[in-house]
């Protein structure tokens, strides 16, 4: 997928719609609302692709599949569950569940295979930066706009400019929502779309 470059992309966007040259005591605290940001942005959807796993096997304990499974990536977000591979198998069974500090539970009992295949929002444990003390400097293109606005409107508030901040908030709302509205019309158009419920359908059936 589409990324930008922190140092080269996104910091120099910053500092053209701050209008600042920024002092490099100042790098630090621009970096944090980079990363206050991104997570907003990770929250807005757990269908983002980048983030996105569709029917990955995975181990099943004491009727439980679990956050964490050695070789995969962490669950952030439990979506859909089946008892077989749901886009090879007709009518594989797709189980209600409910979440806990273990894991997910089937709501139909225990499994009795060992196995699940399992639809999720990975987690994110990027922190975006310069690439010194652990950050990545690989910035999601999809957040791209949305980081260098959003920066710029938490900037604004911080220097007092109250409004200008708030119309700089609505334009980066207007870049995410853009890239949220290509989710949907990815989900619609695909083969994922119909097995897969929306944000506000699955609210009844998990939380986090």
């Amino acid at each position: 997928m589409q990324t930008k470059n922190y140092t080269t992309d996104l910091l120099p966007l910053i500092k053209a719609l701050c209008g600042a040259e920024f002092a490099t005591i100042e790098l630090p605290r621009v970096k944090a609302m980079v990363n206050s940001r991104a997570k907003r942005a990770f929250r807005m959807s757990d269908f983002w692709p980048r983030f996105l796993k569709v029917a990955e096997e995975r181990v099943v304990t004491s009727g439980y599949v679990p956050w964490l499974e050695t070789g995969l990536d962490s669950i952030d977000t439990f979506i859909r569950i089946h008892r077989t591979a749901p886009y090879e198998t007709a009518g594989a069974q797709d189980f209600d569940f409910i979440v806990d500090n273990t894991g997910a539970k089937p709501l139909d009992g225990a499994l009795a295979s060992t196995s699940a295949f399992v639809t999720y929002k990975m987690q994110n444990t990027s922190v975006y930066g310069d690439g010194t003390s652990g950050s990545t400097e690989t910035v999601p293109d999809e957040w791209f706009e949305y980081l260098a606005h959003g920066v710029y409107a938490d900037w604004l508030r911080a220097e007092g400019q109250m409004e200008k901040a708030q119309v700089a908030d609505m334009e980066a709302m207007d870049k995410l929502t853009d890239e949220l509205l290509r989710i949907d019309e990815m989900r619609s158009s695909g083969l994922i779309a119909p097995r897969i419920s929306t944000h506000a359908s699955m609210q009844s059936r998990w939380s986090h």
